[in-house]
């Protein structure tokens, strides 16, 4: 190997050193910053979860699961609970049939409720009243109530009236109808137009969500603003709070969302200087195949919208995976870093340096001479 092998070996471990640490450093700031309304900027704090959820290909349940599936969280939230057999309809409380994730979002939400506004025990005891009626006013909804479905007829637009459970079955249609389009419909190089198809579905598919969760937990934000409204019990000082934020995301969220920032970081940070080359090189390219491996570029799988250009089995991150596997077969670090310099300074490591061998033909050509 050359001496100019070895300097752009080295450029190239500095560059992509320098591509880690800044999309780490970017993520790490939005995370301190939080979100931001102003006028003059509006952002939101890094979160995998958008791009886990988007996961396509034989691994896609595996980093859904990381970050919950939307729609299966949806789906779990309107679930009635069945009635024991013999049970009378009339003789449950329909509060008692909630589905429990439904119900556990509910209590978290009037638990931040109290903790934000600092009820007193008579304000907490009619709170909870209040979400009893919401309970059982969410699962008669969900059982016998009514819902405004848009239909088009060629240049009109008709309102229908359906039952909630229609609702939850067209949900589920709707969702089939997508997960057998990624596993069987995109299999051949030349479907374009089912790909389009399939971006148009998905933008319904989430328009519906949206709409169905709103409504879903309208009971709720209805009884926590009637709670706050002028005619609650809450003092001054408690409405002076202002209203409650919006819920963060949960504790896993929050440590993949942290570890993927410091984690970039310190791979770049380590390829810059030259320290642990080898291992650090080794951890870029695992979380690389990770990122290659929840979006990968298979003609027959739905394409990448937020990727830039077009790719056929190959993208930037199995690139940047293949360069980093290259460079952990060398000694970048030692020729320009940290590693070199301690190797320097620890004179026992000076042993276990290779001997250069002599070439084969230069050895056979060259005269060798016995030492006494």
């Amino acid at each position: 190997m050359n001496n100019l092998t070895r300097v752009f070996l080295v450029l190239l471990r500095l560059a992509i050193g320098w591509h880690f640490l800044f999309e780490g450093v970017e993520k790490v700031e939005s995370l301190r910053r939080g979100p931001t309304e102003t006028s003059a900027e509006k952002s939101r704090p890094f979160s995998s979860a958008g791009y886990l959820r988007e996961s396509s290909g034989p691994f896609a349940e595996f980093f859904r699961a990381q970050v919950g599936d939307p729609d299966a969280l949806l789906l779990e939230r309107v679930t009635v609970t069945t009635l024991e057999p013999g049970q009378n309809p009339a003789d449950v409380p329909a509060r008692q049939r909630i589905s429990p994730a439904l119900e556990k979002n509910w209590n978290e939400g009037l638990e931040r409720f109290a903790a934000h506004y600092e009820l007193d025990a008579q304000q907490r005891q009619a709170a909870e009243t209040k979400l009893q009626e919401a309970k059982d006013k969410v699962v008669k909804w969900l059982l016998d109530g009514e819902w405004e479905d848009e239909k088009s007829f060629q240049a009109a637009t008709v309102k229908v009236k359906k039952k909630t459970p229609q609702r939850t079955d067209e949900y589920q249609q709707k969702l089939s109808k997508i997960r057998e389009a990624e596993a069987e419909e995109l299999s051949a190089f030349d479907r374009d137009v089912l790909r389009a198809k399939l971006r148009t579905m998905k933008a319904e598919l989430a328009k519906m969500r949206s709409e169905f969760q709103a409504d879903l937990d309208k009971p709720f934000s209805d009884m926590l603003s009637g709670l706050v409204d002028a005619d609650s019990s809450l003092t001054a000082d408690q409405k002076a709070k202002g209203p409650l934020p919006a819920p963060g995301p949960t504790t896993k969220q929050k440590i993949l969302d942290y570890t993927v920032s410091w984690g970039l970081v310190a791979v770049g940070v380590c390829l810059l200087i030259g320290l642990l080359t080898r291992t650090s090189c080794l951890a870029g390219a695992a979380f690389l195949l990770t990122l290659y491996l929840a979006m990968p570029p298979f003609p027959w799988l739905p394409e990448n919208i937020k990727a830039e250009g077009h790719y056929l089995f190959v993208n930037k991150n199995l690139i940047e995976m293949l360069a980093l596997l290259a460079l952990a077969t060398t000694r970048s670090g030692f020729w320009v870093g940290i590693d070199g310099l301690l190797r320097f300074f620890f004179p026992w490591n000076w042993g276990r340096r290779p001997v250069p061998q002599r070439d084969s033909y230069a050895a056979r050509r060259l005269p060798t001479y016995a030492t006494r």
